[in-house]
């Protein structure tokens, strides 16, 4: 379940049991920078660690410059009970012929793995597309060394799609995938 808890900001705010996903600001370059920067949290992301704090600040003035087109719902992952910003995640919705289709996906520090945050968050963005933006489908890949990142996936409604050999090029090797889905009402 979610609950839309600022309609004003954009993307919105919105609340689950445990966390609020709000939008990025500026001032979470260090927080989303002490785990950005550690080669085992970022092991299966398509980028490689950030190198240094300026990295982060642009990865987060990108972000919010995105906000405008109207199609980006990246947010930060806020834990209610201390206010730590300990995650991020988001979706990206489809232009033209994939208009109602989004893509998303997260990442958590480390600390916080094993405790259903990331399932959490990721059900109630997929809720909040299907449900307020008229999304019909919700994909998701993760490299085939990571299946942790399937049992998100899984947990949150996905449905195993197929395996794509050398799908693509990232962190200097052709990486193979598997592909998630889900349609909204199936």
């Amino acid at each position: 379940m979610y609950k839309i808890i600022d309609k004003k900001r954009i993307p919105p705010v919105i609340e689950t049991e445990r966390l609020i996903l709000r939008p990025f600001e500026p001032a979470d370059a260090p927080a989303i920078f002490a785990y950005s920067s550690d080669p085992e949290n970022t092991k299966y992301m398509l980028w490689e660690p950030n190198k240094t704090l300026k990295d982060t600040e642009k990865f987060i003035s990108d972000e919010i410059e995105k906000y405008k087109t109207g199609r980006d719902y990246d947010y930060a992952f806020i834990l209610k009970k201390t206010g730590a910003l300990i995650g991020t995640g988001g979706a990206a919705v489809g232009e033209g012929i994939f208009a109602r289709t989004a893509e998303i996906g997260y990442i958590l520090d480390k600390r916080y793995w094993g405790n259903g945050y990331a399932p959490e968050a990721m059900r109630a963005l997929s809720d909040y597309l299907f449900k307020e933006k008229g999304i019909r489908r919700i994909q998701a890949k993760h490299f085939i060394a990571n299946p942790a990142s399937g049992r998100v996936m899984e947990k949150i409604g996905m449905r195993y799609e197929g395996t794509f050999a050398e799908y693509l090029f990232a962190r200097g090797a052709f990486q193979t995938v598997k592909m998630y889905a889900m349609i909204k009402d199936s």
